[in-house]
């Protein structure tokens, strides 16, 4: 895992050297597509967990078990009201205050002038 970990962070240095031209544009350009491709990622998991759970519970034949996959199955159940709850909760922020499908573009983002 620390190899993993060393060999990330030396491939990423050089990428922090050519930071110096990242505006608030690229960044919540990068941050909105990580999160576009991060939220289904988290449905997924939370219901492949969920399911691991039912399929762990049918299969068990001992109450240990079961209670162990009764576990799995509120935990995956609570991992996607939590996740849905939020994602809904930032829908009706976004409509709320009408930024629901805006685009970001140079235009948006707040400057300070010098």
């Amino acid at each position: 895992m620390k190899k993993i970990i060393s060999s990330v962070v030396a491939f990423s240095i050089p990428a922090l050297a050519f930071a110096q031209g990242a505006d608030a544009f690229s960044i919540l350009t990068v941050l909105k597509l990580f999160a576009d491709r991060l939220i289904p990622f988290l449905i997924t998991a939370a219901l492949l967990f969920f399911i691991y759970g039912v399929v762990r519970y049918m299969i068990a034949s001992n109450p240990d078990d079961k209670d162990k996959a009764k576990k799995f199955v509120v935990n995956g159940i609570i991992g996607l009201f939590v996740i849905l709850s939020v994602w809904g909760l930032v829908g009706v922020i976004q409509r709320t205050f009408g930024v629901g499908n805006a685009q970001i573009t140079q235009d948006n983002i707040p400057r300070v002038g010098f």
